[in-house]
């Protein structure tokens, strides 16, 4: 029986761990073969400053049987470069699974592979992609929608990665998965969410992402208009 493809979409100032949390736990199951992708395969840095080194570049890529595109503090380069759009569309239309973690499902928004389904992503960006009409923006975890699982904010991916293995697979192999990564969280505050978070923590990621997210809402409704 042939493995699924799994191809994970790379980029310049991503959020590393929206790609390498799913990314690390993918790579132990064995139905299936993850391969990371970006424009070219130079290495460019993430935006914790380490230098990431795609497998593929759009020129060599392999065909992908499940899409994941990650995220970042700012996406708008992506949005707005039409070559990055239209290689994500294609791959996305011939993919089995289209999945993001984090804002990475703004980039799903703008190629359009989201219309017509629910979809998550991180809380303070939760505006700009319902700013997307054609998108059910749902508050959860991970959204699964058909073919379509989105996650919330980069530490989602943890289970955002679990989902797909269950759907993909099967339930045992998710769970052999979780308890081989010994994943059973226990954070030692309760502010991993604006509606447990203090006023004025919630205030202060506002205040980090504001005009970012300002800026990404204006493309998103320049493109609508």
């Amino acid at each position: 029986m042939s493995k699924l493809t799994v191809g994970i979409y790379l980029f310049p100032h991503m959020t590393m761990m929206d790609a390498y949390a799913p990314l690390q736990m993918f790579s132990f199951v064995d139905a299936f073969e993850t391969f990371t992708f970006a424009r070219t395969n130079e290495a460019f840095a993430s935006d914790s400053g380490a230098l990431l080194t795609p497998q593929y570049g759009f020129d060599d890529c392999p065909e992908i049987d499940v899409l994941v595109v990650p995220g970042g503090g700012n996406t708008l380069a992506q949005m707005k470069d039409p070559e990055v759009i239209d290689f994500i569309r294609k791959a996305g239309e011939k993919a089995r699974y289209v999945t993001s973690v984090c804002t990475g499902a703004l980039i799903l928004a703008e190629a359009g592979l989201l219309d017509g389904y629910e979809a998550a992503t991180h809380w303070a960006y939760r505006d700009v992609l319902e700013s997307y009409d054609k998108v059910k923006l749902v508050d959860k975890r991970v959204a699964v929608d058909r073919n379509r699982i989105t996650g919330g904010g980069i530490t989602a991916g943890l289970d955002f990665a679990l989902t797909v293995i269950a759907e993909l697979t099967d339930e045992p192999t998710a769970h052999v998965m979780q308890l081989l990564f010994e994943y059973r969280p226990q954070p030692p505050f309760n502010s991993g969410g604006p509606e447990t978070a203090p006023p004025e923590v919630v205030a202060a990621v506002r205040g980090k992402v504001g005009d970012i997210a300002a800026d990404l809402m204006d493309y998103a409704n320049q493109r609508r208009n």
